[in-house]
């Protein structure tokens, strides 16, 4: 039997052996791996291994941060797309109203080269005058357009447009004149239909659409599509200038007379610059309505 004094040295010496035993171990398990890892490259192996086994982990614990920096991108994303936007509607509005004015600023030119074009296609002079207000009466015609007798213009002038006749001077006050158009229902305009050369005379209707040839020969060569032109008679409007296209002719038997419907050339309810004829068979007259017989 042991005494105890042997038994407390037999457990000390195992105490002080038993870590020295286990790192012997380790060493040469240490130089073991090395070997094999020198030889087979096992330990690369198992840590591309443990690498890719912990690919998803890193993924999993990165996924809130993409998250979150997505999120924040859209956001960003989308303020900018709606500022963008915004300014692009406003920018879009602005050069919509620059188009609109541009187109009429061209229609504006347009119709200027027509009015030159027209005045300069005659012998007479002409004066530019736009149109200011028109007459509300519905049975009156009557437009006031700017310029008065500081510009020479005179009662009894001719006002012409781009296309044709528009009507004539009725009164002159300062700045401004009156002008009674050829569909007022007194006025009267001699004119001659422009294929046979048969001169007759227009009347207004009351309606900025028709005109009206009462008084032609029964039998008169006159057919839809005839041009009008003024005659010269009358003293007032030279001749040669358009002022309507027959649209139907009406023969009622019994009737003397044949009655025809005309459509006039000018634009009398769409113009906003006239001319003036100032050459010299327009010549100033003190009247200030138009006779019937001119």
């Amino acid at each position: 039997m042991a005494s105890p004094h042997n038994a407390d040295r037999q457990t000390l010496f195992t105490r002080a052996a038993s870590p020295t035993a286990r790192l012997m171990l380790y060493g040469l398990l240490a130089i073991v791996l090395m070997a094999m890892d020198f030889r087979g490259q096992y330990v690369e192996r198992i840590r591309n291994a443990a690498s890719l086994l912990a690919v998803p982990v890193y993924k999993l614990i990165e996924m809130p941060f993409r998250f979150g920096g997505w999120m924040d991108e859209q956001i960003t994303s989308r303020a900018t797309l709606v500022r963008q936007n915004r300014q692009l509607s406003e920018s879009l509005m602005a050069m919509q109203a620059q188009l609109q004015k541009l187109n009429e600023s061209r229609a504006e030119n347009q119709r200027l080269r027509d009015l030159l074009g027209a005045g300069q296609q005659s012998q007479e002079g002409f004066l530019y005058a736009e149109l200011l207000s028109i007459d509300l009466d519905p049975f009156s015609h009557r437009v006031m357009i700017s310029g008065g007798p500081e510009r020479g213009i005179f009662v009894g002038q001719p006002v012409i447009d781009a296309y044709g006749v528009v009507g004539q001077v009725e009164a002159v006050l300062p700045g401004t004149a009156r002008v009674r158009l050829i569909s007022d229902a007194n006025h009267a305009l001699p004119v001659q239909i422009g294929r046979t050369g048969l001169r007759s005379i227009v009347y207004g209707s009351g309606d900025t659409q028709i005109l009206v040839l009462p008084t032609l020969p029964f039998n008169a060569d006159v057919q839809a599509g005839d041009l009008l032109f003024t005659s010269g008679l009358g003293d007032r409007f030279p001749a040669g200038y358009p002022v309507g296209e027959i649209m139907s002719v009406q023969r009622d038997p019994g009737q003397t007379f044949a009655r025809a419907y005309a459509r006039p050339t000018a634009s009398l309810d769409r113009g906003r610059e006239v001319l003036l004829l100032t050459g010299s068979t327009a010549s100033e007259s003190p009247v200030s309505a138009v006779d019937d017989d001119q």
